[in-house]
């Protein structure tokens, strides 16, 4: 049987922002003062993006919790709406670790930001394909991205994945109720 989706009329998308995938960074460090401050800000201040760039130049990190930092400072950044230093921060964590899908979960929902939709695609597959811990994220963006591209088809199917690999979330449920499946006429 054919099926067609339609958006409903309210084509816009209606989102609280994107998922994104922050970081734990582990230990008593300023690397965790700027995991705490991405946790718990969704509008952050210069002084929370401060304590993020101090924790990097500090010299007192390395290896898994430096690059978290940078892409938890990337997260804080693009928040602000400083989308080319999140960008600069995501580069840097795939030159440390370019097989850390949480780096390209962030940097797909930066795409979908600035209507880059094809390498948002690229960057969330990616994430995807690399199993990253905030999987069902990276299918709810990937849902935006391709609904953006005018997908509806992938959307919908996205969406509907991020909420199969994480049950009652109520931002997935939101996103598919603006869909409706018909049955196409033969």
């Amino acid at each position: 049987m054919v099926r067609k989706l339609l958006i409903s009329s309210a084509a816009a998308i209606a989102f609280g922002g994107f998922a994104f995938g922050q970081i734990a960074v582990l230990g008593s460090s300023l690397g965790k003062d700027c995991y705490t401050a991405v946790l718990n800000s969704q509008e952050p201040t210069r002084a929370d993006e401060r304590a993020c760039t101090t924790a990097i130049l500090s010299g007192t990190m390395e290896g898994r919790n430096l690059t978290a930092t940078y892409i938890n400072r990337g997260i804080m950044r693009m928040r602000m709406g400083k989308f080319d230093d999140a960008l600069a921060d995501y580069d840097v964590a795939k030159q440390r670790r370019p097989n850390m899908g949480a780096i390209y979960l962030n940097e797909g929902a930066v795409y979908v930001s600035i209507g880059d939709q094809p390498r948002a695609i690229e960057a969330l597959e990616k994430s995807i394909a690399l199993d990253t811990q905030d999987i069902h994220a990276a299918y709810f963006n990937l849902g935006l991205a391709h609904e953006l591209n005018g997908d509806p088809r992938s959307a919908y199917t996205n969406f509907s994945k991020a909420l199969e690999l994480k049950p009652n979330w109520e931002r997935a449920e939101q996103e598919l109720e603006r869909f409706q499946v018909i049955k196409a006429e033969s």
